[in-house]
């Protein structure tokens, strides 16, 4: 949905909290907290699950679902609007979806790891997104390589190059949409404007 500033930038402001409240929680607030090198670990698990995630997100619910894949197609017709999940829908789903069934699986300590590694990924995706629309990125540096990505997926082809953040899982399960041959933005017509 088309969200104002406030509400499209909410997430900045809500989810570092979620990744600090975690980590607390893991090492002051619980009887036996988990030992620092297996919490850094689930905590990598974590962010790295979130980019498994944020591709199956992407490549099924927001384009096949039916009323999540015509909001996402307002993003695909103007790039540049803020159109979202508003920030207490992402809270609750990651609360629903993500940290209720880690506390169940791995218990409290190393839930909040995991819960804080896939925060921290999600803050990352929707930093990353909201830069490779809004900026101009410097030639050859990271965000212009997943610009370059995602212009692909939304004028090139949205059958392929679901993955925002990393192109692995496009790899991984064949969704990666070749490369132009070294020909410049204006010549492929790739750039986001």
């Amino acid at each position: 949905m088309k969200l104002s500033k406030l509400g499209y930038f909410a997430e900045f402001f809500l989810f570092p909290p979620i990744v600090l409240i975690s980590t607390a929680l893991a090492f002051f607030y619980i009887a036996s907290p988990p030992h620092p090198a297996t919490w850094v670990a689930v905590f990598g698990l974590g962010l790295a699950g979130w980019t498994f995630i944020e591709y199956w997100l992407h490549r099924v619910i927001f384009h096949h679902a039916p009323l999540i894949s015509q909001l996402h197609h307002l993003h695909h017709d103007d790039p540049r609007d803020l159109i979202g999940t508003p920030a207490w829908g992402s809270v609750l789903s990651g609360l629903i979806g993500f940290a209720l069934p880690a506390w169940a699986l791995l218990g409290f300590g190393l839930a909040t790891a995991a819960t804080a590694g896939m925060a921290a990924g999600y803050l990352w995706f929707v930093f990353v997104h909201y830069a490779i629309h809004q900026w101009q990125p410097r030639h050859g540096s990271y965000l212009y390589r997943v610009r370059l990505r995602h212009a692909q997926h939304h004028y090139v082809s949205d059958g392929g190059n679901f993955g925002v953040t990393t192109g692995v899982w496009d790899h991984v399960f064949g969704t990666e949409l070749q490369q132009p041959a070294r020909r410049s933005e204006r010549e492929t017509g790739l750039s986001v404007h």
